[in-house]
């Protein structure tokens, strides 16, 4: 599962999508989850067999899942879980956290919130979607050999 804010940069989404694609071409199943931060998703919004939505309407008042939608989504045992949000999002940590996948990894924002994630990475340089992704490699490279 490759998750993302539908407030990110388009060329950041471009490049998880990419890279999910790529993790699709490789033999491994994928699913995206984009949140949005609104009440309710308008009708226009169809999921697909890849592409999932998510918004503020699918968390109760103590901000867990409430919808029948996303705690199914929720509770698909992928072996991954990727936060694709540079920034620190609440409801985006809060699905790492209901999520059972096996391994969770996400940006390093802050020193003090590493307990989302089994692997936490900073990412630098010019183009930060870009490296995080490079960085994320590595670590499945590692993972797997």
């Amino acid at each position: 599962m490759i998750l993302w804010h539908s407030e990110q940069s388009k060329t950041d989404i471009e490049e998880l999508k990419t890279f999910g694609h790529e993790l699709r071409k490789a033999g491994k199943e994928v699913m995206f989850l984009t949140y949005y931060p609104l009440k309710k998703l308008g009708l226009d919004m169809q999921e697909n067999e890849i592409y999932k939505f998510c918004c503020k309407g699918d968390f109760n008042l103590f901000g867990a899942p409430k919808t029948a939608g996303l705690k199914t989504h929720l509770q698909r045992p992928f072996d991954l879980l990727i936060n694709g949000c540079l920034d620190e999002q609440v409801f985006l940590n809060t699905i790492a956290v209901y999520s059972k996948a096996s391994y969770r990894i996400g940006v390093l924002n802050n020193l003090e919130s590493t307990e989302f994630y089994e692997i936490s990475i900073k990412p630098n340089g010019a183009d930060l979607c870009e490296n995080y992704l490079i960085e994320i490699g590595k670590c499945l490279n590692k993972i797997t050999s």
